[in-house]
C-alpha cells in the first residue's frame, strides 16, 4: 500500500478512536475507567506513530519520493494538536 494512504488511514483511525473515547468520556463524564481507558489509548496511540513516524523518516532517508514521505508525516502529525485539545478537554471536565 502506498504510504501516503497508508498514513492518511492510521491517522483517521485513530482519529476517529479518539473521538469516541472523548464523546464517550462527555456523556459519561462521573465513570473514571473510560477516563483510565482513554489515557491507555494515548499511550498506545502515540507508541504506534511514533513507530510509524519513525519508519517514514527511514524511508524519507532511503527513497526518492521524498515529497510523498514529507505529506505522509505531515498527515501523521496533524493528530497532535488534536489529541491535545481533546486532552485539555478531558482535563477541564475532570476538575
Amino acid at each position: 500500500m502506498d504510504r501516503l494512504k497508508t498514513a492518511f488511514w492510521l491517522a483517521t483511525l485513530f482519529f476517529v478512536i479518539g473521538t469516541i473515547f472523548l464523546i464517550l468520556q462527555l456523556c459519561f463524564t462521573d465513570m473514571f475507567e473510560i477516563t483510565l481507558l482513554g489515557y491507555y489509548y494515548v499511550y498506545f496511540s502515540v507508541i504506534v506513530n511514533i513507530i510509524a513516524v519513525v519508519l517514514l523518516l527511514i524511508v524519507l532517508i532511503f527513497k526518492s519520493d521524498k515529497i510523498k514521505t514529507v505529506k505522509a508525516i505531515g498527515v501523521l502529525l496533524i493528530n497532535i494538536p488534536i489529541a491535545y485539545l481533546y486532552f485539555l478537554i478531558v482535563i477541564k471536565l475532570i476538575d
